[in-house]
């Protein structure tokens, strides 16, 4: 697979705000009949089968990851699969959503927001002047204490194959061509004064394809942004011989928990020009 891009998003984290992370643990089984071993897989090679388990729970991680930003808006989400049907709590150390603008103060001051905004309209769709307001909206987070934080926005985050996702490399492409090229569908020619973003292009998203986000990567540690909590990486168990049925069993696992205890350093959007 490509580079994954858990590590572009995420920050490992040391644990020590509100924020509780539950290891839980995720695997696949692949059950395999005693004809099926002794006809069929026998003669080609189980263990390169088998590896294709290791594969599927890179991609069930890599899902989950997408997860926390398809459902940032919200708090908790129902999460299907082959097993059955599960919710799944998804709120951050102040036990709201992750993108919101009710995010509380320490000291007790006034909420602060993340949903980008210009001032006027919120939640703006993605274009040139949307950049702008998000990086107003970081501009106004304030710290713990009520301060202006240093929050420099220089990764945007889409889902990939969408509109978003184009209309981001028109933008981009016409500010790394600098000089006086102008920005595709925009009056605008400035493209000089914006810096060049990093784009990460999410594969995995099910639901809110059109939702998109920016996020300071300088910040990402153990206190802002995602974390990604890992007691037993990807492991692969077996074989396991069932003696009644001859049936072999090997299984893929892997115990982890995401989360996030501050969200201040990313900012985002529905991409509805609404609330």
């Amino acid at each position: 697979m490509n580079s994954s891009f858990l590590t572009k998003l995420l920050g490992t984290v040391t644990n020590k705000y509100d924020k509780t992370y539950t290891q839980v643990e995720y695997g696949k089984l692949l059950p395999v009949t005693k004809q099926m071993w002794k006809f069929g897989i026998k003669k080609r090679n189980l263990e390169r089968v088998a590896s294709a388990l290791k594969d599927a729970c890179l991609r069930a991680r890599e899902e989950y990851c997408n997860d926390r930003l398809d459902q940032s808006y919200n708090t908790s989400y129902t999460k299907t699969e082959d097993g059955g049907s599960y919710s799944v709590t998804v709120s951050g150390g102040d036990a709201v959503a992750m993108i919101s603008n009710a995010h509380t103060r320490e000291d007790g001051g006034a909420n602060w927001n993340n949903r980008i905004t210009d001032g006027t309209t919120v939640n703006m769709d993605f274009d040139y002047d949307a950049i702008k307001a998000a990086h107003r909206t970081a501009s106004l987070i304030l710290d713990p204490k009520g301060k202006k934080m240093d929050v420099n926005l220089d990764t945007i985050v889409v889902s990939r194959g969408t509109a978003v996702a184009f209309r981001a490399k028109e933008i981009l492409g016409a500010i790394r061509a600098g000089g006086k090229s102008s920005i595709a569908g925009s009056a605008d020619n400035d493209a000089n004064g914006v810096p060049a973003y990093n784009v990460i292009e999410l594969p995995y998203t099910e639901t809110n394809t059109s939702y998109w986000w920016m996020f300071d990567s300088s910040m990402k540690g153990d206190e802002y942004g995602l974390q990604y909590k890992e007691s037993q990486p990807i492991s692969l168990e077996g074989p396991n011989v069932v003696f009644k049925t001859g049936e072999i069993q090997y299984k893929s696992t892997m115990l982890f928990d995401i989360g996030f205890n501050d969200a201040r350093n990313w900012v985002g959007s529905k991409n509805t020009n609404a609330a």
